[in-house]
């Protein structure tokens, strides 16, 4: 009897804590716009930014906070270096976690700071083959994402939002990236 009585109140707190926490998912797509933080070595032959459409489905777990997932592909860029071709392209994915500040007297408005990880995979293709042989290489690396935005909610489900995120990758010739995203949300 003690021991059901024990599993009906922990049950009951379980209930109650459920209750206490909100869930709201949404997904979104973002353009971005990214520039290439290089090394000085890699100057005139890495193209300097990079244009990439993301996909993002996150949950808002309160007013104040949100988790994100995010998959992003470039679109390709080609450089010439004479007499080089070099076509190069990323894709990425990872997660992000976001703490809000809600403004306004209803809190259409939104400071947002974020901090994630993401894996990118570069892709590079250098031609043509009768000049200097071709090669055709990929690379994967993790990179440390750090975010500030504002989101514009203009309805209970419509959002519109601006950020600037720096990643910084491991292990990789390339510095980073500066990114501005521009983008939309649908919240359920």
């Amino acid at each position: 009897m003690n021991k059901t009585l024990l599993l009906a109140g922990v049950a009951s707190v379980f209930a109650f804590n459920a209750q206490a926490v909100e869930l709201t998912p949404y997904v979104g797509a973002d353009y971005n716009l990214n520039f290439v933080n290089k090394a000085s070595f890699l100057d005139g032959i890495v193209p300097g930014k990079y244009h990439s459409g993301s996909i993002n489905v996150g949950t808002k777990v309160s007013p104040y906070f949100a988790v994100e997932a995010f998959g992003e592909l470039s679109k390709h860029a080609t450089k010439k270096h004479r007499p080089v071709k070099i076509h190069s392209e990323y894709g990425a994915y990872g997660v992000d976690a976001f703490g809000i500040l809600p403004l306004g007297c209803y809190g259409e408005w939104e400071l947002l700071g974020t901090a994630g990880i993401g894996r990118y995979r570069f892709e590079e293709k250098v031609g043509p083959k009768s000049l200097v042989g071709s090669f055709h290489g990929s690379e994967h690396v993790w990179g440390y994402r750090l975010g500030a935005g504002v989101q514009y909610n203009i309805t209970e489900n419509w959002g519109v939002r601006a950020m600037y995120r720096h990643v910084a990758f491991v292990n990789k010739d390339i510095r980073g990236f500066d990114t501005l995203s521009f983008g939309v949300r649908y919240a359920f």
